[in-house]
């Protein structure tokens, strides 16, 4: 009974010391990708008006400034877009970052491909050759980083006129190739 409850409180541990890992974020750029809740990293967005939405990118520092920018406007023409929208133009930007702990995962020095040992008997040692490498673990820290929160407000329409000087074409921009964060 007592072992039952010792094995019960060992899973609990670990399912919570493995759920720590899993939402602690990696301290790598962030991908052009829908972000599947609030807290995740990616693009989401709230429809303000017929022809308005505020578009965030939720990104680490890792991520280069002009792509979280260039993330946050395509996926507003993607918007424009399936609203059959031809035209947007940016009223305003706000950008924001706040600290948070991420992880590093840093590689282990290459295996060898085969390590030696010694045999000895009676007549001395010799070196044999393991057919086998030993896998080494990764590197796994904790360290600062900064999540950046780009949020620009658009405003759409079917004219450049209607929008102003400012406007940009939705099939432009969506012609043009996404750089992915590198």
């Amino acid at each position: 009974m007592q072992s039952t409850k010792l094995l019960t409180s060992a899973a609990l541990v670990f399912t919570l010391v493995l759920g720590a890992c899993s939402t602690t974020p990696s301290a790598t750029p962030t991908p052009y990708k829908a972000a599947k809740s609030k807290e995740s990293y990616g693009y989401s967005s709230v429809q303000l008006s017929d022809n308005e939405y505020r578009v965030l990118f939720k990104a680490t520092d890792r991520t280069p400034a002009d792509i979280i920018q260039q993330y946050s406007l395509q996926r507003a023409a993607e918007i424009a877009k399936q609203n059959n929208y031809s035209w947007l133009t940016i009223i305003k930007t706000d950008v924001e970052k706040k600290p948070t702990i991420a992880r590093t995962i840093t590689p282990a020095k290459k295996p060898e491909p085969f390590s030696s040992d010694k045999q000895c008997t009676m007549s001395g040692c010799n070196e044999i050759a393991e057919p086998m490498s030993k896998p080494k673990p990764k590197n796994i820290k904790q360290t600062q980083i900064n999540d950046v929160y780009v949020s620009i407000l658009v405003k759409m329409g079917n004219s450049q006129e209607s929008l102003g000087k400012h406007a940009m074409s939705v099939n432009k921009i969506l012609a043009g190739d996404i750089d992915e964060a590198k």
